[in-house]
């Protein structure tokens, strides 16, 4: 792949839509569980506040983000995909898209194919995941009382 296609791949329409105009930001109120994650390497901060159902499976999903385009529409992706997941099915989304931004393969990765188009430039696999890593930590957090 050429440099120009892969510029092209990194921001394919879905991921600048969802980079500019994210959807699902904001905070849920308590007894929301909320985790953060960062990368010091580029200053992404990602902030996910998370509302699960009776059977562990996410009903509400916010997320804040200040960071790169990537990281905002991976927050913004994975916000939509979460809700209705358990523990165990997030966990299987992010090994999925993880897998397919080390090989750029989109491949059964549905709305979240878009990711993939990192898989060229190393150093913005962790922009795409940082959320999910922000989201995980949320889903295992007590919650407030």
């Amino acid at each position: 792949m050429d440099s120009t296609d892969a510029f092209a791949a990194l921001y394919r329409d879905a991921v600048l839509d969802h980079g500019r105009a994210p959807r699902h930001v904001g905070a849920l109120p308590p007894p929301a569980r909320s985790a953060s994650a960062s990368n010091a390497l580029c200053g992404d901060r990602v902030a996910v506040d998370v509302l699960l159902d009776d059977a562990g499976a996410v009903a509400q999903l916010r997320h804040r983000t200040e960071g790169c385009l990537i990281c905002t529409a991976s927050a913004s992706l994975m916000a939509s995909e979460a809700i209705g997941r358990d523990a165990d099915g997030v966990a299987r989304r992010q090994a999925a898209l993880r897998r397919g931004i080390e090989t750029g393969s989109g491949d059964a990765l549905g709305e979240l194919a878009p990711l993939t188009g990192v898989a060229a430039h190393a150093t913005r696999h962790r922009c795409a995941l940082l959320p999910w890593e922000a989201l995980q930590a949320a889903m295992a957090a007590r919650a407030p009382a």
